[in-house]
């Protein structure tokens, strides 16, 4: 408590992920529910017209994002020519978007739903919903039902993966909380669940959708027992 009043006193409305959205909004930004920015005190969210920010909901903001709204080219092009030129462009994000850490979104570009873009993206050019898009400057990857099921098929082989380097680290196997975006390969149905696991299931506000999903499914493993044995034995 005493940290988070320092933290407070300190960075103000950067202090954390709520502060700063609300913040945002009363200077006139538009922002949904559940928008996450996850450093606001690395994070450049333009501030010059923030009425040209709209932000839907379920958005996460990773470490070193910039977005903007305007641009200061015009400098150089005064120098030249001795004209002022304004700069400015609304910046939309829709639904359920990720962005990944050390990404630029520039002035005037429109995200659709259902978005992920890759770490240190430059997205000068709308980006379609249901797409993965990468690279500088940002170009689609692949549409969002097949990075579903590559994330499906590359489940167990990174699962292996963590579970190598962490015994390897720290000379014992790991709890179940170690894998607490894992467990569905191998918790059981049933309630009450693991309270770790619990919070991945109520991220985004799809909560009901999510618990019924995984109670209607099929563990790949029966335990978690069975899970890290094969784990241990396992060497593919």
């Amino acid at each position: 408590m005493i940290k988070r009043i320092i933290k407070k006193l300190l960075f103000k409305y950067r202090s954390d992920s709520q502060a700063f959205v609300e913040h945002l909004r009363k200077i006139g930004a538009k922002i949904g529910e559940r928008v996450i920015v996850f450093e606001p005190r690395y994070t450049i969210i333009d501030m010059t017209r923030p009425w040209l920010l709209d932000i839907g909901d379920d958005v996460q903001i990773t470490y070193g994002v910039t977005i903007l709204t305007h641009g200061y080219d015009w400098s150089v092009l005064k120098g030249v020519y001795g004209e002022v030129l304004g700069s400015s462009g609304k910046v939309k994000i829709g639904n359920n978007v990720f962005i990944g850490m050390h990404s630029t979104i520039l002035k005037g570009v429109t995200i659709g739903d259902n978005v992920i873009i890759g770490a240190n993206s430059l997205v000068n050019k709308d980006v379609e919903s249901g797409w993965v898009v990468a690279g500088n400057p940002a170009k689609p990857i692949m549409r969002i039902e097949e990075y579903y099921e590559k994330r499906k098929e590359r489940q167990l082989a990174e699962a292996k993966e963590l579970y190598d380097f962490y015994v390897r680290q720290y000379h014992k196997e790991p709890e179940k909380r170690v894998f607490s975006e894992f467990f569905w390969l191998f918790e059981e149905r049933k309630e009450p669940i693991y309270e770790p696991f619990t919070e991945k299931l109520k991220l985004l506000g799809n909560y009901e959708e999510t618990l019924q999903n995984f109670m209607n499914s099929t563990p790949l493993f029966a335990g978690y027992d069975a899970f890290l044995e094969y784990l241990r034995t396992n060497d593919n």
